[in-house]
């Protein structure tokens, strides 16, 4: 009976160790949640537990630790052999491991922060699933990815929107074998016109075709749309539609000044799993962190600008999307033309809107541009037509509007 008796007593010691040891790595699993979701919310039937990040957990970690410490102590001195988990170097290692890898991202999340690195993410978009979001403006339909597009059948500026969602003829979007076919991409300078010119150069190149096979060429050209939400356009709609030649023809609506960048309010597809993670772990700065090194499209730290307006694109992000752009339109095995974008005095217009802080601004920092556009031609072996260039003779005048911009009087600043 008195080695039975020892036996339970020696068992009860060694069980209630061992609920300290996984009371222990559950504290120490609590604690790495709370600290990376910040709360940390526990449903256990009728129980609910909120459990925030900071000293608590810590402070909890320590007391546990301390009470199955001086157990251990206690049982010690009538059972010298007792043994709970925390006695086994495998489970010691485990222990290590996570407290190792909490120090690790606390102190990494805490030097970001005392650096005030950041850097926005985009809002999520789930596939296969209705996602609000985007601005709504006159004449156009939200889109959460895009911010706005184009609303299919209506007119807009004179010219009715078709079946693909641009101002411009009805086309099949399958292509006809043998075709070369060519997409204007821009903005409103690309998208004008009673018609654009994408169907003068569609009429060219139908009754005088550079090679003996069929040619052709349609406007995708978006008001108002910078390079960042075209080329957005390209790798959701663009590619599908098989081009041979993709010119682009962005810069104004980069430069022009905005509450927030597009890439603030552009969302970001995924699927509902990789989106509900994203979600959980986009506040943390070793995330961001994460993001923003691998986007393809690198986009510029945030700093605290107050109540400053800032550059829909800025322009470091306006020569990545470029890059990206040229890119993109290789891969499906097209090539790219880069056009400058030329101008004439601006008006104090753009400043009313806000669109820059002066006319001064705005004319250095639209050269600024079209400059990159350049670089990023030459750098990256792409046709260039330099319109900016080809452009600046006072004989050219009579082309532009009197915005400066466009050139007609049938839009407004894009």
């Amino acid at each position: 009976m008195k080695v039975l008796r020892l036996m339970s007593s020696r068992f009860v010691c060694v069980l209630c160790l061992g609920l300290f040891d996984l009371l222990l790595v559950v504290n120490l699993l609590i604690m790495l949640l709370a600290w990376l979701l910040d709360p940390f919310r526990l449903n256990l039937g009728p129980m609910h537990l909120t459990i925030h990040g900071g000293l608590k957990p810590i402070l909890m970690l320590v007391l546990i630790f301390g009470v199955r410490q001086l157990l251990a102590w206690a049982f010690a001195r009538s059972y010298p052999h007792v043994r709970g988990l925390w006695e086994s170097a495998i489970f010691k290692k485990i222990c290590f491991a996570l407290i190792t890898t909490y120090v690790f991202f606390a102190l990494f999340e805490s030097v970001l922060v005392w650096t005030r690195f950041n850097t926005a993410v985009p809002p999520i978009i789930f596939q296969g699933k209705i996602n609000k979001g985007g601005l709504k403006i006159t004449d156009t339909m939200p889109d959460a990815e895009l911010i706005y597009r184009f609303q299919r059948g209506i007119d807009f500026g004179g010219r009715r929107i078709n079946s693909l969602g641009f101002r411009d003829r009805e086309v099949d979007p399958r292509k006809k074998p043998g075709t070369i076919r060519v997409i204007c991409m821009g903005d409103s300078v690309t998208g004008q016109g009673h018609p654009g010119y994408s169907q003068y150069l569609h009429e060219r190149l139908t009754n005088n075709p550079p090679t003996p096979g069929a040619w052709e060429a349609f406007n995708m050209g978006v008001y108002g749309y910078t390079s960042l939400q075209g080329l957005r356009l390209f790798q959701k709609q663009g590619r599908l539609l098989t081009p041979d030649i993709v010119t682009l023809y962005y810069g104004w609506n980069d430069h022009w000044l905005a509450d927030e960048p597009d890439c603030h309010r552009m969302g970001l597809e995924m699927r509902p799993f990789a989106g509900r993670i994203f979600e959980l772990f986009q506040q943390k700065r070793i995330f961001r962190l994460v993001v923003w090194a691998l986007n393809p499209v690198p986009h510029v730290t945030v700093r605290n600008h107050g109540d400053a307006r800032v550059p829909r694109v800025a322009p470091d992000e306006y020569r990545s999307t470029l890059e990206a752009f040229v890119r993109e339109i290789r891969a499906a095995d097209a090539i790219p033309v880069l056009i400058t974008a030329p101008r004439r005095s601006l008006t104090q217009n753009v400043v009313a809107k806000k669109h820059v802080i002066s006319v001064e601004q705005g004319h250095r920092t639209h050269d600024e541009y079209v400059e990159i556009t350049r670089q990023v031609a030459r750098e990256s072996n792409v046709e260039l037509l330099d319109l900016a260039n080809l452009f600046t003779n006072q004989a050219c005048d009579g082309y532009f509007a009197p915005d400066g911009i466009h050139f007609d009087n049938y839009v407004l600043e894009g």
